[in-house]
């Protein structure tokens, strides 16, 4: 008996199983089905929606697998398709149409285009078409989970001669995902430029209808293996990890980057860049607004402000910054110029703005910089310290075995950088019982330097020449002699950027730049 009842409690499980499939799947008539999810995706998105194929199957497991769904704009049919899928299919478990729940769906060809934010273009007044309220508000369809391995993401812009900004979206996994909520993401996408893998989970949403560029997104990011060669002129591998927070079109970003071999094509090495930041991400089009950034290159801190924006054309960037140097070593950025050991070490404050537009050709020639600089306690390299103490002596009339100790020189002044010309209009150089009042230029291509200017001395002519000699230059005293110093001589600095060369200016006029060692025999600083 008891067999029985098991035997006849089975076969009416399996009886009801059937009809509740067979009700199913007469209830979800391709047709049918297709015509309801055209339906409630133009209700809940207010917009114009196609699909081309659907197809229901109920064994194995039910599934519903359809091509070619278009969700477009309503009234904008200049813009490309808001959504596109290519192909998709759906596992919908037992009861699931009853439940409202799709517990998983795959996409492949999934296209996302966000229209411009500015323009607030609606999309489109919800049509009636006898569908019931309750799949207005709130959402009663909900996706357990939706995977794709090839999307898109794109930002349309206003500008017809710019082109979208796009990402490559590796993997794409959406949890939980109705029309009235924050949808939890993972992705792992591509990004353009600098190109690189950005890893990022967050939440998304809810969608909002009449402007998508407005929809809420929030998360953090790893940012890895960052080509910065991608960027005409630049090199390096970055990596970077953050949070953001906003809308899609105005993202806030805080987070960290590190380069530990950044260079820039200026012919030096590579040094190590660390960063922290606060910027403001359009989402439109790419651009980014740096409201603060604290960097380090090497053992120099600096603060910078700006804007990296994005220009029409693939890959073009023009970069705005606001640098500014408070407690720096000159040595850290003089690496960047040579592949020789810095010509000068020592304390640098610094304030600049710099410009680089796009472009093919080095940095160095797009580069345009201006600002002004002090250095402290500097030392230079090889003959040109021993130059630079020298003259320190003879500017303090003082005897070469009196003691003089190591000398530092103190240096400020102004410059303009533009087509690797570097222009200093002005410059102040300091050591003990000397100053020097300069400008000239120098050229960074050539490495050279063309600079004059005058030498002020403590001492005069006679005492800082000594010996034998200044028995017959007392009576010259009176002619170098200007605002009570001792003496007041034409200089000039010539020669390389690694071994520039000090001399009299006697002939006057503007120093020629060299790459030859000052001759011998030649016009040089004062010496016995």
């Amino acid at each position: 008996m008891g067999r029985r009842i098991l035997w006849w409690s089975l076969t009416a499980a399996v009886i009801a199983t059937l009809v509740v499939f067979a009700l199913a799947a007469r209830a979800m008539q391709p047709e049918q089905l297709r015509g309801r999810i055209v339906a409630v995706l133009s209700l809940r998105l207010n917009a114009d929606v196609t699909l081309e194929h659907l197809d229901l199957s109920l064994f194995p497991r039910p599934q519903v697998t359809g091509s070619g769904l278009i969700i477009r704009i309503r009234g904008r049919d200049d813009l490309p398709a808001f959504i596109t899928l290519g192909k998709f299919s759906m596992d919908l478990g037992m009861l699931s149409v009853w439940r409202r729940h799709v517990d998983t769906v795959h996409v492949d060809g999934l296209r996302i285009n966000m229209p411009p934010s500015e323009a607030r273009h609606t999309l489109g007044r919800a049509e009636t078409t006898g569908e019931s309220e309750e799949f207005l508000s709130p959402s009663k369809v909900i996706i357990d989970r939706l995977v794709t391995h090839d999307a898109e993401l794109s930002f349309s812009t206003k500008n017809p001669n710019k082109r979208p900004l796009v990402f490559l979206i590796r993997d794409l996994e959406l949890d939980d995902l109705g029309f009235d909520r924050a949808v939890p993401f993972h992705a792992r996408l591509t990004n353009p430029l600098p190109t690189g893998t950005v890893d990022t989970r967050g939440t998304f949403g809810p969608l909002v209808k009449d402007q998508p560029s407005e929809s809420a997104v929030n998360g953090e990011y790893a940012f890895t293996n960052a080509d910065l060669s991608t960027i005409d002129g630049i090199k390096g591998t970055l990596s970077s990890t953050g949070k953001y927070d906003g809308r899609i079109s105005a993202i806030e970003a805080n987070g960290t980057t590190h380069t530990p071999d950044f260079n820039l094509d200026l012919g030096g090495r590579p040094v190590s860049l660390d960063t922290t930041y606060a910027a403001l991400i359009d989402g439109s089009d790419g651009t980014v607004i740096l409201r603060k950034v604290e960097a380090k290159i090497q053992n120099t801190p600096l603060t910078a402000t700006g804007a990296i924006t994005n220009l029409p054309g693939p890959a073009k960037h023009s970069i705005d910054l606001d640098v500014n140097v408070a407690q720096g070593r000159i040595e850290d950025f003089l690496t960047l110029l040579s592949s020789k050991p810095p010509v000068a070490r020592g304390n640098l404050v610094l304030r600049a703005r710099m410009h680089l537009p796009p472009g093919k050709t080095s940095v160095l020639s797009r580069m345009v910089l201006s600002g002004q600089f002090g250095l402290a306690h500097t030392q230079f390299r090889d003959q040109f310290q021993e130059r630079i103490q020298e003259l320190s002596r003879r500017a303090q009339g003082k005897d070469k075995d009196d003691p003089l100790g190591k000398t530092a020189s103190n240096v400020r002044g102004k410059f303009q950088l533009s087509n690797a010309q570097l222009r200093i209009p002005s410059v102040a150089f300091e050591v003990p019982g000397a100053t020097v009042q300069m400008d000239g230029s120098a050229d960074l291509r050539a490495q050279t330097l063309a600079m004059q200017g005058t030498l002020q001395m403590e001492a005069t002519v006679s005492k800082a020449v000594g010996g034998f000699k200044s028995i017959f230059l007392k009576i010259a005293d009176p002619f170098f002699r200007k605002n009570g110093m001792g003496a007041v001589v034409p200089i000039k600095i010539t020669g390389t950027l690694d071994a520039p060369q000090v001399g009299l200016n006697l002939r006057g006029g503007k120093a020629k730049a060299t790459n030859e060692p000052a001759p011998k025999g030649g016009h040089e600083a004062p010496h016995r």
